[in-house]
């Protein structure tokens, strides 16, 4: 996989936060990891196909520590998410508490060499 694009996109998260937009032009997986301290949190991959729209889409990810298929995730570790096609995409914590929640994100094309 070439990597297109990463970096923290929540940082220390105590309330729910959504991150800014990834404007995606060549990836078409991303992965993310959730930690922090939290004892109980929700976090979304969300996206979008149509430039005129403001409706997010929750996308599944697949959890990498057993492949389960999530539509958020609730627990600390890495997860994948598909977006060939998503023009769009971010990360949407809606809940956090018991501590804070830090998701880190690699973009990344997998038919690139």
């Amino acid at each position: 996989m070439r990597v297109i694009n990463s970096g923290l996109v929540i940082n220390t998260a105590t309330t729910p936060t959504i991150s800014d937009e990834y404007i995606n032009n060549s990836c078409d997986i991303v992965s993310l990891e959730v930690k922090g301290t939290f004892t109980s949190a929700t976090v979304k991959l969300q996206g979008m196909i149509d430039p005129a729209s403001t409706e997010w889409v929750d996308l599944a990810m697949i959890n990498m520590t057993d492949y389960s298929t999530l539509s958020a995730v609730e627990n600390k570790g890495i997860f994948e998410g598909g977006i060939e096609g998503v023009l769009k995409v971010r990360v949407n914590v809606t809940a956090v508490s018991g501590g804070n929640v830090s998701v880190y994100a690699r973009f990344g094309n997998t038919s690139a060499e």
